[in-house]
């Protein structure tokens, strides 16, 4: 596996000015979106074509959103800004389909299919089976782009054993080196080398990284956000700091409560935020996510009490 993951440790050689790099990147990213036309199976599958007198089509850079917001349903390829090393970089992707299950964020885990190609088309790495990778050990054009798709909607085990993954994520990446291997090589992949995936998100695993019993989805600032929160400003993000506003309490302990189920007093941890309709079945009430320091479980601005210095 040389596509994805920053294991590899590659010859170092002399880097060249990022803006300089950059440029040439999107240079030929751009010609070859310009002078390729896809097609797509009903499974997602991609094949792309050299546009040619002889095999005709559109080319992928007509499907360009260039609406304000990026919203345009008929237009699939967007793109988003990543400034690195002072160099704004654009980092395209073709959304086949967007998935109806859960956006990761970048600290998350993603089950995933998927082929790498340099603009030549030729294939450095594959797995036509999914595989799990946790996202901040692969390289910075998916950790931005993952988050922009969701998981399947449903799974199917079929009579044979296999599962059959229903409504998942399924797109094209287009890969400026800065965000990639940049001056580093791996694999066939020499260094300066913008890179193509085209992808399927089937699953997502969400994690805690530091224990605290919240979601580090919950507590990093949304699926696409640049920056981690950090709510008591001490250089922790929230979600690798034991205690979030810094009072003294661990975040685990602020977020407990006790309950009866029939004569026994038991102990849990309220849920980042509640479902709208509680379990009857259960002895806890699932409409009550983590409060704020007054008991507020529902207002979408409370400041819940494990960042409330104040809330004793």
């Amino acid at each position: 596996m040389v596509g994805c993951p920053g294991d590899d440790t590659p010859e170092p050689i002399q880097s060249r000015p990022y803006l300089e790099v950059y440029n040439e990147d999107i240079a030929e990213i751009e010609d070859f979106m310009d002078e390729h036309f896809i097609t797509v199976d009903a499974s997602y599958n991609v094949t792309f074509t050299k546009i040619t007198a002889t095999t005709p089509g559109t080319p992928i850079f007509d499907a360009l959103d260039t609406s304000t917001n990026q919203n345009n349903p008929l237009k699939p390829l967007k793109f988003k800004t990543i400034s690195k090393e002072g160099v704004d970089h654009k980092l395209y992707y073709l959304k086949l389909n967007e998935g109806a299950g859960s956006n990761p964020t970048r600290l998350d885990s993603v089950f995933t299919s998927y082929k790498g190609y340099k603009t030549d088309l030729s294939s450095f790495d594959a797995a036509s089976s999914p595989t799990w990778f946790q996202l901040q050990d692969v390289i910075q054009g998916w950790q931005e782009v993952f988050p922009e798709f969701k998981s399947s909607s449903t799974q199917t085990i079929n009579p044979d054993g296999t599962i059959s993954f229903n409504n998942f994520g399924a797109g094209i990446m287009f890969v400026p080196s800065g965000l990639a291997y940049y001056s580093q090589s791996a694999g066939t992949i020499g260094s300066y080398t913008p890179i193509i995936f085209t992808f399927k998100l089937m699953n997502v695993r969400y994690k805690d990284h530091d224990g605290d019993k919240i979601l580090s989805k919950d507590e990093y600032g949304g699926p696409t956000s640049g920056t981690a929160l950090d709510t008591d400003g001490d250089g922790k993000p929230n979600y690798a700091d034991f205690d979030d506003d810094n009072d003294g309490k661990l975040t685990k302990e602020e977020i407990k409560y006790s309950y009866l189920d029939g004569l026994i007093t038991k102990t849990t941890w309220y849920p980042y935020q509640g479902i709208l309709v509680d379990d009857p079945l259960t002895p806890i009430d699932e409409t009550k996510g983590i409060p704020s320091c007054s008991g507020n479980f529902t207002s979408t601005t409370r400041i819940r009490r494990h960042l409330d210095a104040s809330c004793q």
